[in-house]
């Protein structure tokens, strides 16, 4: 890549931060348009964003000088927490990628290698929502639009070509596992879903499969509460019935994108009394969490969130772990692909000013000798001395271009070539050639 720009991550994840600190980093889609924006007015950087509820990634690609982490939080808490309320950073750094790192590790992601769920699907398709969340901002990021075109079609190929993605392990499927294990069968146990999302419909989905029959559904949407209900033979109700849909329930699922707690002390205090304290089951996979952390000390709630599902995970990852070689020989190969193609960032730039070089003094002598000439002849003249300058730009062109794509590029190449046309001063003064 140029040396003037550089691809630089930032990842907090499961791996180095709190469920805590990554409920606080978490991304709305109104806190990736503005930081986007904020990024490119403040730090002249492209920027992509992907927050879960397992990680919050931040992708950039422009100066380098500009994109260190005490920046790129300055424009975090611009966007996420105002100039009057700024929290201290995370207690812990972030991970931080560059270049063919960064790449890789986006492309480990996409293939669900950095998973707490080894091989789980949703997250190609919170990929996918990331990317698609960039592409409709009026700021346009088109070399990162090119890196997570070549992550998704990654990704895709894992599921593929490999068995990494085989069978269901996503989040929503290891909690229902989870319960499973507390509870044996769900035949009489009911089930409330507190969300309508994706997320929640794979959950029910993976209740239902597990063998569970009574649904209710809490989402603040009717519309999308009522479709999710009677596609699992269940009843909606909306936020206001939350407590009371509580009482009746014997497993909770929450999956929101709340930023505040649905399921708090005070309300189950009063819950857990119309229940005469018989247990209920609490599983929170929202980002941010939608179930107060403090509810784990009532008597009888049993709370589980996404820390508390590695366990369950690890119980899936031994068949797995034998499709990890496979897995990572295609995304050494897309990170291959990416890398040749981001060479041409370096070379394509300079073929378009060597062609605007010359073009420029052929225009140059067609103007000096011009007046000596008759239209007929002018025309003639243009017409040859077009097909001089790409004759004579041919070899020099094709050894760029050929370079990259048999590997044998070289950074000094194109020192030499812009040092020998000066191509530096004709950039900086294309007026005056």
């Amino acid at each position: 890549m140029s040396t003037a720009n550089k691809l630089i991550a930032f990842s907090f994840s499961h791996k180095n931060t709190s469920l805590k600190e990554r409920d606080r980093l978490a991304f709305s889609a109104e806190d990736v348009a503005a930081f986007m924006a904020e990024v490119r007015l403040q730090l002249g950087s492209e920027a992509a964003v992907i927050s879960t509820c397992n990680r919050s990634e931040l992708y950039f690609f422009g100066p380098a000088a500009a994109l260190t982490w005490a920046k790129v939080w300055d424009a975090i808490c611009a966007v996420k927490f105002g100039a009057h309320d700024r929290p201290a950073p995370p207690s812990q750094p972030p991970h931080t990628f560059e270049e063919h790192e960064a790449a890789l590790h986006l492309f480990r992601v996409a293939a669900s290698l950095e998973s707490i769920a080894l091989g789980e699907n949703q997250i190609l398709s919170q990929l996918k929502a990331a990317h698609a969340l960039m592409l409709e901002q009026p700021v346009k990021c088109p070399t990162l639009d090119r890196l997570f075109q070549f992550a998704l079609r990654c990704g895709k190929e894992v599921r593929t070509e490999t068995g990494l993605c085989a069978g269901t392990v996503s989040i929503s499927s290891v909690a229902v596992r989870l319960a499973e294990k507390i509870f044996g069968s769900f035949a009489q146990r009911q089930i409330l879903i507190i969300g309508a999302g994706e997320t929640a419909e794979k959950a029910a989905g993976h209740f239902q499969g597990a063998g569970a029959e009574d649904f209710v559904v809490v989402n603040r949407s009717e519309a999308k509460g009522r479709a999710l209900a009677e596609k699992f033979g269940g009843t909606w109700r909306g936020l206001n019935a939350i407590a009371q849909s509580c009482v009746t329930a014997d497993v909770v699922l929450v999956a929101t994108g709340a930023t505040d707690f649905l399921l708090t002390t005070a309300i189950f205090k009063d819950v857990m009394k119309k229940r005469h304290h018989r247990s209920i089951f609490l599983i929170d996979i929202s980002n941010p969490r939608n179930i107060d952390p403090a509810l784990a000390k009532q008597s009888g709630v049993f709370l589980y969130n996404m820390d508390d599902l590695q366990s369950v995970v690890a119980d899936n990852l031994d068949a797995r772990r034998q499709e990890i070689p496979a897995a990572e020989q295609l995304v050494a190969r897309f990170v291959e692909e990416w890398e040749l193609w981001a060479q041409t960032l370096q070379v394509t730039p300079t073929i378009a000013t060597l062609a605007r070089y010359f073009d420029a003094i052929r225009e140059q002598e067609l103007e000096r000798h011009g007046g000596q000439m008759s239209e007929t002849e002018r025309v003639m003249l243009e017409d040859f001395s077009r097909g001089l300058v790409k004759k004579l730009l041919h070899h020099p062109i094709m050894y760029l271009r050929s370079s990259v794509q048999e590997k044998t590029f070289k950074t000094e190449d194109l020192r030499v070539l812009r040092s020998l046309y000066k191509l530096q001063d004709f950039e900086e003064q294309p007026d005056e050639n």
